[in-house]
């Protein structure tokens, strides 16, 4: 018999939260645990301080401004300072009578560019996941019914990792992505509203859209990246220029997936689109060849092509990212 009642979402929705919610103990279990980790990661900080005073990292080099030495040294104290304070607060927090919160709403990080620019970083997942599934429900992309939830989790249990590649990479932006959505599919949606994406021959021939291969798209996922327009614009990806495809780590470069979310997502933002000048490798085979894509602002769409992996072109480099599952 055919059930004609059916439970609205919101019930639904909540029973499911309700499922996923830790109790205090083990909220507490788990700060413990990441407490705990920290000693490894103070360690390797105070480490690479006493080789920086072994090496003379922190005296002024050849053709060096004066006190250029001594920033280096109280860039690397301050970051030191700063792990033992975060690592002071967690035991605050654990010994503390207060609730816990289910998970890290939000992350704060400090950077210092190649440049010995500073920069402070503050990322939430709350905002990041409205921005993204604005995106997929304006496409009409079908998420997973606990995407949230799944994303959620995902940050909470690597939340001092990310806040470490942060640290170290100068990450600014985050792309939340679902697992198991056919390439074909994701380009038709994330490049609706543009003229049809050109691919080039080589692409075409190792079996287009439906043939193109990336690891771990299979899962839904947080990547972390720079927010920035063309790789000639920040010195992180500046010097990824003319790089073989043989080159690049695949590990952490964005994916032809990553790549079309993020296009669209910086245009929704900005109104601009990545690689207007210039292009990406991505981490992404075509038969033997690696990916690249770039924006022609002549033609209004989305290019996409394939490399042999000793080829190399003075405009094409890479996006560095990180992937958390």
């Amino acid at each position: 018999m055919e059930n004609k009642f059916k439970i609205p979402e919101n019930i639904t929705n909540l029973a499911k939260q309700k499922r996923m919610e830790k109790t205090q103990t083990e909220l507490r279990e788990a700060l413990d645990k990441r407490f705990l980790g920290m000693k490894n990661i103070i360690k390797q900080a105070t480490d690479e301080y006493k080789n920086a005073l072994k090496d003379g990292v922190f005296e002024n080099q050849e053709g060096e401004e004066e006190n250029t030495g001594e920033k280096r040294k109280e860039i690397m104290q301050n970051k030191i300072n700063a792990l033992f304070d975060k690592a002071e607060q967690m035991k605050e927090k654990i010994n503390s009578k207060e609730k816990l919160t289910q998970y890290t709403e939000s992350i704060s990080a400090t950077y210092t560019n190649p440049d010995n620019q500073i920069k402070n970083i503050t990322l939430s997942i709350e905002e990041k996941l409205e921005e993204n599934i604005a995106i997929y429900k304006k496409t009409k992309l079908d998420l997973p019914p606990d995407f949230e939830e799944q994303i959620k989790e995902i940050w909470e249990n690597n939340v001092d990792d990310i806040q470490k590649v942060i640290e170290e990479n100068g990450f600014d932006e985050i792309l939340v992505l679902p697992g198991n959505i056919a390439l074909t599919d994701l380009n038709n949606k994330m490049t609706d509203g543009y003229t049809e994406t050109w691919q080039s021959s080589n692409f075409k021939e190792g079996g287009s859209f439906a043939k193109a291969k990336s690891q771990n798209v299979d899962k839904s996922r947080i990547v972390l990246v720079h927010k920035t327009q063309n790789l000639k614009d920040r010195p992180e990806l500046e010097k990824t220029l003319n790089i073989k495809g043989e080159d690049v780590n695949q590990k952490n470069i964005l994916t032809l997936e990553d790549y079309l979310v993020f296009q669209r997502k910086y245009f929704e933002e900005t109104k601009k689109h990545l690689d207007a000048d210039g292009a990406t490798w991505l981490a992404t085979k075509s038969g033997a060849r690696l990916v690249f894509a770039d924006w022609d602002p002549g033609d209004g769409r989305v290019f996409v092509y394939a490399f042999d992996l000793a080829d190399r072109d003075g405009p094409l480099g890479a996006r560095p990212s990180r992937s958390f599952f």
